[in-house]
This record gives C-alpha cells, sequence and structure tokens, in this order.
C-alpha cells in the first residue's frame, strides 16, 4: 500500500505589495491584494525558475468576485529585456474573445478594473513562461510588451 498523507495543506502566500517569488515559492498559490500599484516580477528563468516551477496568482481584494473591484494596478513581469518567447492564453466571461501571448509580451497588466478571483497560473520548463488564465475580462488582465 502506498503512502497515506494527512493533514496536507495548500502552500499560500498573501501579497500585498511588489514581490519576486524565489526558488521554493515553486507550487505556491500567491493570493494578491495590492495596497498600491504592485509588480510581481516572476523568477529568473533556468536559474531560479527551473523546469517544473509554478506557482498560481489569484487576485483578491478581500472582497467578492465583484466585477471590477481591484483598488490597485499589478504588473507581472515574465522577463522583461530579455526576449522569452512565453506562450500562453487568458480566456474571459465577458467577451469570450480572451487574449493570446505574442512574441514580445514580457508583461501581464492587470488594471484596477480587474476583478478579484481573476486567476493566472504559471510553469516553466526553464526556457520560458507557459500561462493560462481565467479572467472576468481579458481587457483589464492583458499581454504587453511593457508596464502599464
Amino acid at each position: 500500500m502506498g503512502r497515506v498523507f494527512f493533514n496536507t495543506r495548500l502552500n499560500i502566500s498573501k501579497i500585498t505589495a511588489s514581490y519576486t517569488p524565489v526558488e521554493s515559492d515553486s507550487g505556491k498559490l500567491f493570493f494578491v491584494n495590492p495596497t498600491a500599484a504592485t509588480t510581481i516580477t516572476m523568477p529568473a528563468l533556468g536559474t531560479v525558475a527551473q523546469e517544473g516551477w509554478n506557482c498560481k496568482i489569484v487576485l483578491n481584494e478581500d472582497a467578492t468576485g465583484a466585477d471590477e473591484g481591484m483598488n490597485a494596478k499589478i504588473n507581472i513581469d515574465l522577463g522583461s529585456g530579455t526576449n522569452v518567447a512565453n506562450v500562453g492564453w487568458i480566456s474571459d466571461v465577458d467577451s469570450g474573445a480572451g487574449d493570446h501571448c505574442v512574441a514580445d509580451d514580457d508583461f501581464i497588466n492587470i488594471t484596477t478594473e480587474a476583478s478579484p478571483g481573476d486567476t493566472l497560473f504559471f510553469w516553466t520548463d526553464g526556457n520560458r513562461w507557459y500561462i493560462e488564465g481565467h479572467v472576468k475580462d481579458a481587457s483589464e488582465v492583458a499581454f504587453a510588451q511593457s508596464a502599464a
């Protein structure tokens, strides 16, 4: 019979200000409730973020998933200036159109009109970021070539 684990908890951190995840943050769920404009700088590929490194980010304004309920903008830096060919998409429920990562998209810009509960998943093969997003409105959580 295999091993059985009891009382296993999900590894969670709350982010309220700019932050750069470290190697030990792999597998972590981040609740992001910024008190001001915030940048989350993803860890360096190939060194800190090696093959299999992953995390999940959930926007949280300590409120229900009210549409346009965030109070501060967030930029997620996926390796600005390093010309990484990131891969990903963000789907939304408002238009169904979503957003797709293209060449030189080094950021995800999240506006103050984003919604609590908007969720992004990140994982890497050590060479690029792979991103999957589920949000209320992709125009408020979008890939971009620079920080907003």
